[in-house]
């Protein structure tokens, strides 16, 4: 929600707009939030053939982008106007846009917007004045000028600092949003910009405001942080330091488990915005391979240990599961680095960074010391020297009784003829 301390940014509105007289004088409905976030004021020419709209948009600049909708009170088939800086944070982007849900809506080309005088960005406020041209009516709406409780819809976004002169701009969800009600027959009269609203007229009433509480994707990139750099990394280990297969297989199905999970949100997430409701982007692309590479190293490492347990020998699978495992997990840990700029939120690619070379602090002091103890291992083996021990003395022991102490095991005595066996 925009806090209060911007409703000065709002009422300056008014003091910026250079419309003439005779466009002050324009009749209008206005509409000022009750956070005073968002101003909208509407004029109908009385002309019954005009098929256009004025309106006034305005509002603090500290939200990434403003928007108003008319139809029907809600977001299915209502025709938005979007509002957010242009590339030289100066002036304005004003794109007309059309959805079919609660989504973000798509630039329509059905209607022709003008930008007129007055609008800009000054003092931190937003302004728009404009003409609609055929505005009145599109698919799934439309403006009644006898409407005396027509409902409208308005929303604001984060703060940040989209800049763009594209129609298209891609743009992040909401922070708060709401409906309000307009008696349209006040806004009827001479055509003309209606000055911005500092207050609501009197047949205008807010309906509903909302603070956006959608988690998705903060707990995507929390689940998917979690398997690559906290789960996985686990699992080896488990196994290199335990020993311990059962264990390290638990934990492999475990991250498996959580990061489909997040895949399976992050498709969720995927349909809400015109940026990723194709699936085309690298980061979806590479999560759904990255995917694909850990279902099949389970698989793998699945069944090399069924074999592995009636053979007792090695599998082919072996070290596929292993080399998959080592490609997986830096794998997806940097597509995350891919994943926050697709969000929007990029600055959190350096908390990502930190964590990273967090968990390789933990993990290299640990490789290392195996590494250090191969090597010994090695040269252990080396100064024994190839000693080979009599065979009969490594074959298996068979049991000797001794009526005191029970079962005992000795070595057996050497084959006939064996001249080296001396007691």
């Amino acid at each position: 929600m925009v806090r209060l301390v911007n409703s000065v940014l709002v009422a300056a509105a008014a003091l910026f707009s250079s419309t003439t007289t005779a466009a002050a004088a324009s009749p209008s409905a206005a509409f000022v939030a009750d956070d005073l976030s968002i101003a909208f004021a509407l004029n109908i020419p009385q002309d019954d053939k005009s098929n256009e709209l004025y309106f006034s948009i305005s509002g603090p600049r500290s939200c990434s982008w403003l928007a108003v909708g008319m139809g029907n009170g809600k977001m299915d088939d209502s025709l938005i106007f979007m509002v957010y800086s242009d590339s030289s944070g100066k002036n304005v982007t004003l794109s007309p846009r059309l959805t079919s849900g609660h989504v973000e809506p798509s630039l329509t080309k059905l209607v022709n917007i003008t930008l007129l005088a007055g609008s800009g960005i000054v003092n931190n406020t937003v302004t728009v004045n404009a003409k609609c041209s055929n505005c009145r009516s599109w698919n799934g709406g439309i403006i009644d000028p006898k409407n005396n409780a027509a409902k409208f819809i308005w929303a604001n976004g984060p703060s940040g600092d989209l800049k763009s002169n594209s129609l298209t701009a891609n743009t992040r969800r909401h922070a708060s949003y709401g409906t309000f009600r307009m008696d349209l027959t006040k806004a009827v009269g001479p055509a003309g910009t209606p000055p911005p609203a500092t207050n609501s007229s009197k047949e205008s009433k807010q309906l509903s405001e909302k603070v956006d509480h959608h988690f998705a994707s903060p707990i995507h990139a929390c689940i998917m942080i979690l398997s690559f750099l906290g789960l996985m990394p686990m699992g080896v280990l488990v196994l290199r330091i335990l020993k311990s297969p059962k264990w390290h297989g638990v934990n492999q199905a475990i991250s498996l488990v959580v990061a489909l999970t997040g895949v399976s949100l992050g498709f969720y997430i995927g349909t809400f915005y015109n940026r990723t409701k194709k699936f085309g982007s690298a980061h979806q692309i590479f999560g759904i391979i990255i995917a694909a590479m850990m279902i099949a190293q389970f698989v793998l490492g699945f069944m090399h240990h069924r074999i592995y347990k009636k053979t007792q020998a090695p599998t082919k699978l072996s070290p596929i599961h292993v080399w998959l495992g080592r490609l997986v997990i830096p794998a997806g840990i940097a597509n995350g680095f891919l994943g926050f700029p697709l969000a929007q939120n990029s600055k959190y690619n350096w908390a990502l960074v930190a964590l990273t070379l967090f968990i390789v602090i933990i993990l290299a002091p640990v490789a290392f010391w195996r590494y250090r103890r191969n090597i010994q291992k090695a040269k252990t083996v080396e100064a024994v020297g190839g000693y080979d021990p009599q065979p009969w003395r490594t074959a298996a022991p068979y049991p000797q009784n001794d009526i005191n102490l029970g079962q005992m095991n000795y070595p057996p005595p050497p084959p006939p003829g064996y001249n080296g066996y001396n007691r």
